[in-house]
């Protein structure tokens, strides 16, 4: 009799402890195939786009099976509920940084930012976009240094697209002595700019910005359409206007 009555009480627990194992057992099956199983359904697809998609369904899996076994161990609607929210909270905190990653690609994607081939200035590095990943875009520099800037960085950072109907805009800034006045500093830029004429789509604009510790303050804009001769351009810019002006400061 003792035995019987011991065998009621621990049956609901007994089976409860065998049901999540099988769930358990089962979500874990499932995770390891869930790759392949993808893999077959979106067979041609890009490998960076199925392992986004397989992360995503990890996750759900995760979840479902996280809330049904919460759901076997306490039944009680307040238990349950309070359960839920702890796997809710612990889910987020687990996958928060795919999840920000994901919103931020949606943005990014959804408000079409940026574009393969296109010249971008994240906090001051010019990089040209290559391609897109998962979790961010693969650019080059014009030096051909590989550049990989997260989704998130782009949110958070000031983020200039530098390309127009044009080309690639270039935008130079020159600090010159003021013993040379406004006028005559402004028509030696321009003429160190005739070195590199050939090599431009568009009139350059010199603009006087103003004056600060003794200097004149002057941006100088252009288009390029070769972006590879960006180094090479600004090279020569830069040695045409100190061959002139040797006390100037030439920033690109």
């Amino acid at each position: 009799m003792e035995i019987e009555n011991l065998w009621i009480a621990l049956h609901p627990y007994i089976m409860k402890t065998i049901a999540v194992a099988v769930i358990a057992v089962v979500t874990y099956g499932l995770n390891k195939l869930l790759s392949k199983i993808i893999g077959a359904i979106l067979r041609g697809a890009e490998v960076r786009y199925i392992v986004r998609i397989v992360d995503i369904t990890r996750m759900l899996l995760y979840l479902i099976a996280a809330i049904v076994i919460a759901n076997i161990i306490a039944p009680e609607v307040l238990v349950f509920s309070f359960l839920v929210l702890l796997i809710g909270l612990a889910t987020i905190f687990m996958f928060i940084d795919l999840l920000r990653n994901m919103g931020a690609e949606l943005y990014v994607r959804a408000k079409d930012i940026v574009r393969r081939g296109d010249w971008i200035e994240v906090d001051g590095v010019s990089v040209k976009v290559v391609d897109f990943d998962a979790v961010g875009l693969i650019g080059e520099t014009a030096k051909l240094e590989k550049v990989f800037v997260p989704y998130t960085k782009l949110l958070s950072s000031i983020v200039v697209n530098k390309v127009t109907p044009f080309g690639m805009l270039v935008r130079i800034y020159v600090d010159l002595p003021q013993s040379y006045g406004i006028d005559g500093a402004r028509n030696i830029l321009l003429e160190s700019l005739e070195t590199v004429k050939e090599d431009l789509a568009s009139e350059p604009d010199v603009t006087y910005l103003g004056s600060k510790e003794d200097k004149l303050n002057f941006v100088i804009e252009f288009h390029i359409i070769n972006y590879r001769k960006s180094t090479k351009i600004l090279a020569a810019i830069d040695r045409e206007i100190k061959n002139k002006i040797p006390e100037a400061i030439v920033r690109a």
